[in-house]
């Protein structure tokens, strides 16, 4: 049986933009500090309160007892906006169509993961969902996807992610998993990853299920041309 793993923030749901802005409106009123969108994008995988930490560092902002207001502030936007956000294009077909084991590992609370998978997912749609409240450290550590591992008991020969972020590919990579990429409306591009650690780069989520399908069937992945 093979398995495939899917971030959930910009690969399943176009949520990535939300999560930006309720990250820069806190840090502004929190901190009065200016958080441009690349700088979260690269941070993504962790833990709130890693990526307020490494906002602090990147701004040498002392005033590190201010984080718990940052992060408390940003869910609170966060949470007011999260009913504008839509799964991309192609999700419906990952849904239904894929047979073989379905996880979902995110660095989101489970909350905000949960009310946004029951708008749009079957409750049986995905096998596994495993999100920040499961797990001690965000990513790239690999936790979570050995936790996800542990709990399929699949073999991580046979197991593929699909991610959006240099830190789930790392994390992918430390967990000794097959990895691919989609950017969808991410300001990131190819530059921002090591391409000798994906085994396909893709665009959008709409373009991905074919090779998934292959994957579930046979084991191989069907190569995607950069269009």
């Amino acid at each position: 049986m093979n398995g495939i793993i899917f971030d959930f923030d910009g690969v399943l749901v176009d949520s990535m933009p939300v999560h930006y802005n309720a990250w820069k409106s806190s840090f502004d009123e929190i901190c009065s500090l200016y958080v441009d969108e690349r700088s979260i994008y690269l941070l993504e995988g962790m833990r709130g309160i890693d990526i307020v930490m490494e906002i602090f560092r990147k701004f040498n902002y002392t005033e590190t007892s201010k984080a718990e207001a940052v992060i408390k502030r940003k869910d609170s936007i966060f949470r007011s906006s999260i009913s504008t956000i839509k799964p991309y294009e192609g999700t419906a077909e990952i849904e239904n169509k894929l047979t073989c084991i379905k996880g979902i590992v995110s660095g989101s609370a489970r909350d905000d993961v949960t009310t946004i998978f029951n708008q749009f997912f079957h409750n049986n749609a995905f096998n596994i969902l495993l999100t920040a409240d499961d797990i001690q450290y965000g990513k790239p550590n690999p936790q979570g996807f050995r936790l996800f591992l542990d709990k399929s008991q699949l073999d991580p020969e046979n197991v593929l992610v699909v991610e959006n972020s240099p830190l789930g590919v790392k994390a992918s990579i430390n967990a000794g998993l097959k990895v691919i990429v989609v950017l969808n409306n991410s300001p990131l591009t190819s530059e921002d990853f090591d391409r000798n650690m994906i085994e396909d780069f893709c665009l959008e989520t709409k373009d991905i299920a074919e090779p998934l399908n292959h994957w579930c069937n046979d084991n191989k992945l069907k190569r995607v041309p950069i269009r």
